[in-house]
């Protein structure tokens, strides 16, 4: 029987919700949810603060211009270099690795020290008058791709993520990163030791999947973050926090979930209905977050069964949502004014017209 190339939404909503319920009312046995698949290739230094990080792609993007490259073609290499696990030359040597080159500068966690105001030097806290400063030293760290072992192979090369298997899995992969990439982002599995199976940078339009993950979880992880991609960002204007990130986490799994049942993985799929039901408690918001993320669905579904040319639709529902909003504020805006939102006065505020126009008109014309 010949698998259907789209997305039957009625039944995969019903199924997700439905899945999301039963895990809710008896979690026992159900298979891992996405973000506990992610195997850990091995113990990792701890990522850098967003500024020290901020001042490593500074300098990997400076470092790449120096090497010729372009200016956009440096960036990109440079947001790609700072994906690597980076690290003190200290932690590297104890794994086996030399530093070659390429140390690059960061702060250190603030120090506390207390200052005596009359010499301008270090004291003991309990000096009368003494002053608390936090200081910060500059120390040097190194990427993966700027150590090596004995042998010359670099930390990124040892530890680079395996390939994924030849097989159905792989292809879809392919069909989605190459698309994605074709939107502006960059795709890539990491070998960076991480607690998440992929993240989403929207200011650098990056993608990572984790490169532990294999075969269906792998796809399952990057048509979550491609969700993340295209649903989410600066046009939506939900702060991803509190309620709200558990919506568009939940979001962005529906479109795994239709992506997975649509290719016959019904035990992923599972997984995939438990983690929306763990963010969000309530199946009735999965529901809703199924329906916010169909247009997406689709996309991605077309693209992984291989057809050509694919665009994002917009998405009727959010469309229908954004009108109903844009009414109710028109009509508080006339209600406001002393206008009920109705007949002339409404049809003219929906054609654009401006409030204080339409009441001097229709103040004449009743004079």
């Amino acid at each position: 029987m010949a698998r259907s190339t789209t997305i039957d939404h009625q039944a995969t909503r019903a199924a997700m919700a439905e899945q999301a319920a039963s895990f809710i009312a008896n979690p026992t046995g159900w298979p891992a949810a996405m973000a506990a698949r992610a195997l850990r290739l091995r113990a990792g230094h701890p990522a850098y603060s967003a500024g020290n990080q901020a001042l490593i792609v500074c300098q990997l993007w400076a470092r790449f211009e120096r090497e010729g490259m372009d200016e956009h073609a440096a960036y990109d290499a440079a947001i790609r270099a700072a994906g690597l696990e980076t690290a003190p030359a200290h932690v590297w040597r104890k794994r086996g690795y030399t530093p070659q080159s390429g140390a690059l500068a960061i702060y250190s966690r603030p120090i506390q020290m207390w200052i005596d105001p009359q010499t301008g030097g270090k004291c003991d806290k309990d000096t009368p008058g003494a002053e608390q400063r936090r200081v910060f030293k500059v120390e040097q760290t190194y990427t993966a791709a700027d150590v090596a072992d004995e042998d010359g192979e670099t930390a990124e090369q040892a530890h680079a993520a395996p390939e994924l298997p030849e097989g159905e899995a792989r292809e879809v992969f392919e069909r989605i990163a190459a698309w994605i990439t074709s939107l502006g982002w960059t795709v890539g599995r990491t070998a960076r030791d991480m607690a998440e199976g992929g993240y989403t940078i929207h200011g650098t339009r990056q993608i990572a999947v984790h490169g532990a993950l294999s075969e269906w979880a792998a796809v399952e992880t990057l048509a979550h973050e491609a969700a993340h991609a295209l649903l989410h960002g600066a046009e939506d204007d939900r702060p991803y926090a509190g309620d709200h990130r558990g919506d568009m986490e939940a979001e962005a799994e529906a479109v795994a979930f239709g992506l997975l049942t649509a290719f016959g993985q019904g035990d992923l799929a599972r997984g995939s209905a438990r983690y929306a039901a763990e963010w969000t408690r309530s199946p009735e918001r999965v529901a809703v977050a199924y329906e916010r993320a169909s247009h997406v669905l689709d996309a991605v579904a077309a693209v992984a069964f291989g057809v050509e040319g694919v665009t994002v639709a917009e998405s009727a529902k959010a469309a229908k949502a954004e009108a109903k909003a844009e009414n109710k504020a028109l009509a508080a805006a006339l209600r406001e004014a002393g206008l009920e939102p109705k007949g002339e006065a409404w049809q003219r505020a929906k054609a654009g017209e401006p409030i204080a126009s339409i009441i001097a008109a229709m103040t004449q014309a009743a004079a």
